[in-house]
């Protein structure tokens, strides 16, 4: 099985804002394949809107969609715009004063202060213990719902538990994505459009996560760490056969 991540030509699924890469979908060398590659990803994409869609319905259903309700969301989206905004004058005092990263930026694939500070210790903790996350905090559109994803995979038992607490445990099945058995989405609804709370509520999700045996033997690295680095860091030796270890260890080891 080929496990390399960095093609000529590379096919993402981003969110509706564009600011988080959702699935990295494919890569190819040759263009014509990239470019047909590309339009039947869309046309995927296009089947699984609709499943995305009515399963937010429900959700919105089941919670009892009402101007109460929307208005509720109106407060977390201005959260989230307060908080991009905080993050973006923290990326340019670092970028001016510190643009170096850290080994444990490079293999995050990012700079601390681009992670949303209600899960920017949550991500650094799961990173400690084995996870490789690739992207986390609000959701684009519907703001009240808190994500962190990535290539990683939750024991039964630890998702029974996290799910008595309210939070959702995706695989590739329970996303249109049947074939992928290596990503996973964490997610819950925030009740509060106050920072702190969500903050605590990601920490006390990272404490119920299990110290992955990977941790000691393979580094967990995103999937864009080597992109990070050839841009940030290019002195830095390559990650990109840090990443296909990655890959084939969890391949082998699939909870």
């Amino acid at each position: 099985m080929n496990y390399r991540t960095h093609f000529a030509h590379r096919i993402d699924m981003w969110d509706d804002d564009g600011e988080n890469v959702i699935e990295h979908l494919a890569g190819v060398e040759d263009f014509d394949v990239a470019l047909a590659t590309y339009r039947a990803a869309c046309l995927t994409i296009a089947f699984l809107r609709p499943w995305y869609d009515n399963e937010m319905f429900a959700s919105e259903q089941f919670t009892g969609k009402t101007d109460k309700q929307e208005k509720l969301r109106q407060q977390f989206a201005r959260l989230r715009q307060r908080v991009h905004q905080s993050m973006k004058d923290e990326e340019e005092m670092r970028l001016k004063e510190n643009p170096r990263p850290t080994e444990e930026e490079l293999y995050l694939g990012v700079f601390t202060e681009w992670l949303e500070p209600q899960v920017r210790d949550a991500v650094r903790e799961m990173y400690m213990k084995g996870y490789a996350t690739q992207s986390s905090g609000f959701h684009a559109t519907k703001p009240e719902l808190q994500i962190i994803d990535g290539f990683f995979t939750i024991d039964k038992n630890t998702e029974k538990v996290l799910r008595q607490t309210g939070v959702e445990v995706l695989r590739g099945p329970d996303i249109g994505l049947p074939k992928n058995k290596l990503i996973t989405i964490l997610r819950f609804r925030a009740t509060e459009p106050v920072l702190s709370k969500i903050k605590d509520q990601w920490d006390a999700i990272v404490t119920l996560l299990p110290t992955k045996v990977s941790a000691t033997v393979v580094r967990p690295i995103s999937d864009r760490a080597e992109q990070f680095r050839a841009e940030y860091a290019p002195e830095y030796p390559s990650l990109e056969e840090a990443r296909e270890r990655q890959f084939e260890y969890l391949t082998r080891n699939i909870d």
